[in-house]
């Protein structure tokens, strides 16, 4: 989703806003588009899915107010913070707030995109697969029965039973997308976006610990909201180590993409200021010795 920075502000902002919304679009309609998730069996006596069922310690608003809503106000503030620091507010002192929330979203659908169909494609149980469903075979029989104890045959077609476990159907429709871990690639896209963007800005105090610190939290936060899916018995450890993985990929790929856009406009306001610093033609025809002004030089290239 790179565009060429000549393209005028608002046709760019609407192509943006329509492609992250398309995206977004896919994604919370992926199971239609998608069709239903990959049917694995099991064996009777897989101890893995054995797991009693407890509910979220981390509910699904509290992981989309620690994996978006939060990052994302935060990233605004500290944009909107840094740009008020310049003392002006014209749409160019402004632009970097726009370039950060849009490769903020765009990483976030994508994140999320790559997560859906990971599950939808793996198919595999989760932990508390036997407390929920209570499969049942097409001749009546269950794991219960000492046969398939024993026999350790491997059950594609069942049925599972909620009138005796008490499951809702939601807790049934997500019985088969486990891999990977939603709650972990959330959390760690959000909050890892934000700990690598302030290493970006180098805020706050830069040359104290406070922002390293900042850091450590936000990771401290994403690491804990994994933890809880293994302590729940909602995933396995690698869907968790799956999910944990994708969000942090995800999150430097998309700190990088608003770094490198942010450099090629820095690049391109830069003939202006270069044409004032470097030697004229005439002055190096003339063999005159030149004169550069090592504030600007040195500004140029830290930027």
């Amino acid at each position: 989703m790179s565009f060429s920075l000549r393209i005028s502000t608002p046709v760019r902002l609407l192509v943006d806003l329509a492609l992250i919304g398309l995206i977004l679009v896919i994604v919370e309609n992926f199971p239609r588009i998608w069709g239903p998730p990959t049917t694995r069996g099991f064996f009777c006596d897989d101890q893995s899915l054995m797991y009693p069922y407890h509910e979220n310690t981390i509910s699904p608003p509290i992981l989309h107010l620690l994996g978006l809503y939060l990052p994302l106000l935060s990233l605004v503030l500290l944009e909107s913070f840094l740009c008020r620091s310049k003392g002006a507010c014209s749409w160019s002192h402004y632009w970097p707030v726009y370039n950060v929330v849009r490769w903020f979203l765009y990483g976030y659908v994508f994140n999320d995109l790559l997560k859906s169909i990971g599950k939808n494609t793996i198919g595999r149980l989760r932990p508390h697969f036997f407390a929920a469903c209570r499969p049942v075979f097409a001749n009546g029989s269950t794991c219960a029965d000492l046969a398939h104890k024993v026999i350790q045959e491997y059950h594609e077609v069942y049925i599972c039973q909620p009138q005796l476990s008490g499951a809702s159907e939601e807790v049934l429709k997500d019985l088969r997308v486990s891999f990977p871990s939603g709650h972990s690639a959330m959390a760690f896209y959000g909050l890892v976006f934000v700990a690598l963007h302030i290493r970006w800005r180098r805020w706050p105090l830069p040359g104290s610990l406070l922002g390293p610190v900042i850091q450590l939290v936000c990771v401290v936060v994403a690491w804990f909201v994994a933890l809880s899916r293994v302590m729940d018995y909602k995933h396995h450890w690698s869907d968790v180590a799956a999910g944990s993985l994708l969000g942090v990929a995800a999150a430097f790929l998309a700190v990088r993409a608003a770094a490198l856009e942010e450099s090629q406009r820095i690049a391109m306001d830069a003939p202006a200021n270069t044409a004032q610093v470097g030697p004229t033609e005439t002055e190096a025809s003339r063999g005159q010795p030149v004169h550069h002004d090592l504030c600007l030089v040195t500004c140029q290239t830290s930027n």
